[in-house]
């Protein structure tokens, strides 16, 4: 799916602050994958920010490390590394899982780096059941799915929606 679904549902600020058009090269050639298309063109019209006040999408420029997409993914991946039986390798294995965003509950978004970039699907990892549940969907469809309440992760809260502002945007 393309970026539009999304964009109808929550739709992006007006020039946000934050936004990243690129280059995507340097950031590719760091992590050793091409991102996903829908990926470049949520940065691009969101910049950074949150949905629902609770979950936050990496970017690979951001100002706080906390939120830039590599420094998070080597975090992330050392912190699933000291898990058992993980049912996926992770980043930077071919095929593993690549983290790209996390909620306020401790939640990692992560993407399944099988296949071409356009048909990776997101899988969340749960920090209250220590579980992963997989999503058939890109990036930006999970985002609409939340958006629509379509998709409702096991472990996000049941009261996320409805919200007035479905995505907020952080300060420079």
């Amino acid at each position: 799916m393309s970026i539009e679904a999304l964009v109808k549902v929550a739709p992006p600020p007006v020039g946000p602050p934050t936004a990243f058009a690129g280059p995507w090269e340097p950031i590719e050639a760091e992590l050793g994958v091409t991102l996903p298309q829908d990926y470049k063109d949520f940065a691009r019209l969101y910049g950074s920010g949150s949905f629902f006040e609770t979950v936050g999408i990496h970017l690979p420029t951001a100002q706080s490390r906390h939120i830039r997409l590599v420094h998070e993914a080597r975090v992330i991946c050392d912190d699933l590394r000291t898990l058992d039986n993980l049912p996926h390798a992770l980043w930077p294995e071919p095929g593993g899982l690549l983290p790209f965003g996390k909620t306020n509950y401790g939640d990692y978004l992560c993407w399944l780096t099988r296949g071409r970039p356009a048909n990776w699907g997101v899988v969340v990892w749960g920090r209250g059941f220590l579980t992963f549940e997989a999503f058939d969907c890109d990036l930006t469809s999970f985002l609409a799915g939340l958006a629509t309440g379509e998709i409702l992760p096991e472990e996000f809260p049941d009261g996320l929606l409805p919200c007035d502002q479905p995505f907020a945007p952080y300060a420079p």
